[in-house]
């Protein structure tokens, strides 16, 4: 009854909401003068607070994060923290959620999916988490929705895209791309370039394995020939032993079906030896530590996305200013959704405090992020019955050492 009830209420304030909660036809907020901080006070920038007579019940809105902010994968986690941490900055500067500061508070899992179910069980443990970020990879993540759906707190991605977590828990929302759609994309990309021969790397991992899987899948149907799928450890950092696997087979593609750091490494490995087809995976790969470490090899590369920081998109540019102010650095897709997430939540604590006369419990927050429908640099942010956003994908790629839209 009581959820019922709620749905009503969130129904009856949406329209009010997605004004005053600086909704669809709002721009996101200038960040403050003191944006390192948690908790700025001086209200700044041109998105207006939360209007009416609504008040928080109380001083803070506690979102978690648990995540890799160490180590090979510390990159995903990082990106994710940084992308939370300006949008409420910008949020805080503006009076808060109707004058609740948001406080995050995070946690190294060190893509390790027993730290990660340590540090998930800490914040369900902590009844002012109100939402809980993370992870990034598919095995913590995994391990962690057993616990937040059992609690019934809402667990938010931006990352961990394997189809397996598709159903695991009604409080999950993921606002990354996913395996079963990227696989097809990169398939679909090759073949529109006029690739019939294709050999897949993977990591051994859920991630790895579901992304392989869905690539050949649909490579097949298209006509192509896999000629083989090579597994590796994403640990390794010498892949001499399977790139002349590769290079033997002589393929006009690959689907790099792997992460940041050793998909750099098999990119710059593979041009060193000699090897010319084309490369593309997922959003992992845009990603600035790809240049970084493969440096020119990097030309050419194909990657799926969510956002390229050259979108000529007015509100894109903005948010790449700002965040390139704050960080000294352009905005990946990960930073890009983390930003447009917070958004979301605040959307959805707004809503949830005007039905409920300023209180927030986490059963409520899950049934308004249900009804999310948040404009934001990303796109238009909504979940279908499973809590996964369901939208096309953009293509990137990089050019004279720069990620741009493919075709640019």
């Amino acid at each position: 009854m009581k959820k019922r009830l709620l749905g009503m209420l969130l129904s009856a304030t949406m329209v009010l909401s997605m004004t005053a909660c600086g909704g669809n036809d709002a721009k996101p907020a200038a960040p403050a003068d003191n944006a390192g901080t948690e908790a700025a006070t001086e209200a700044k920038g041109d998105e207006p607070a939360p209007a009416g007579d609504v008040e928080a019940a109380n001083d803070t809105f506690k979102v978690a994060l648990v995540a890799p902010l160490s180590g090979d994968n510390a990159t995903y986690g990082n990106k994710q923290e940084n992308g939370y941490r300006l949008a409420m900055d910008e949020i805080n500067a503006n009076g808060g959620i109707y004058g609740a500061q948001i406080v995050l508070e995070t946690y190294d899992d060190t893509s390790n999916p027993e730290v990660a179910a340590t540090g998930t069980q800490k914040f369900v443990d902590d009844e002012d988490v109100m939402v809980l970020g993370g992870s990034c990879l598919t095995s913590c993540t995994a391990v962690m929705l057993p616990i937040t759906g059992d609690a019934e707190l809402a667990q938010m991605v931006v990352s961990s895209s394997a189809r397996s977590l598709t159903g695991l828990s009604d409080a999950f929302f993921r606002m990354a791309v996913q395996d079963a759609a990227v696989g097809p994309q990169i398939a679909n990309q090759f073949t529109g370039m006029g690739c019939t021969k294709a050999v897949a790397l993977f990591p051994n991992s859920d991630f790895g394995i579901g992304l392989k899987d869905s690539f050949i899948e649909k490579f097949a149907d298209n006509g192509g020939e896999v000629l083989d799928t090579i597994e590796y450890q994403s640990t390794d950092t010498d892949f001499s032993a399977i790139l002349t696997t590769v290079k033997s087979l002589n393929p006009d593609c690959i689907a790099l079906c792997g992460t940041t750091t050793d998909g750099a490494l098999i990119i710059k490995q593979a041009r060193q030896m000699g090897i010319e087809a084309y490369i593309m995976g997922q959003p992992g790969l845009y990603n600035q530590n790809i240049i970084d470490i493969a440096g020119d090899a990097a030309e050419g590369l194909l990657a799926s996305g969510t956002f390229v920081a050259t979108n000529t998109d007015a509100n894109v540019q903005e948010f790449v200013k700002k965040y390139e102010a704050k960080y000294n650095e352009t905005p990946d897709g990960y930073s890009a959704l983390a930003y447009d997430q917070m958004y979301v939540i605040y959307e959805a604590a707004c809503k949830v405090m005007e039905a409920n006369d300023g209180e927030v419990t986490r059963e409520d927050m899950v049934a308004a992020l249900k009804q999310s429908n948040y404009v934001g640099v990303t796109g238009t942010v909504n979940f279908d019955e499973n809590g996964d956003w369901v939208r096309d994908y953009l293509v990137v790629t990089v050019k004279d050492g720069k990620y741009v839209l493919y075709g640019e």
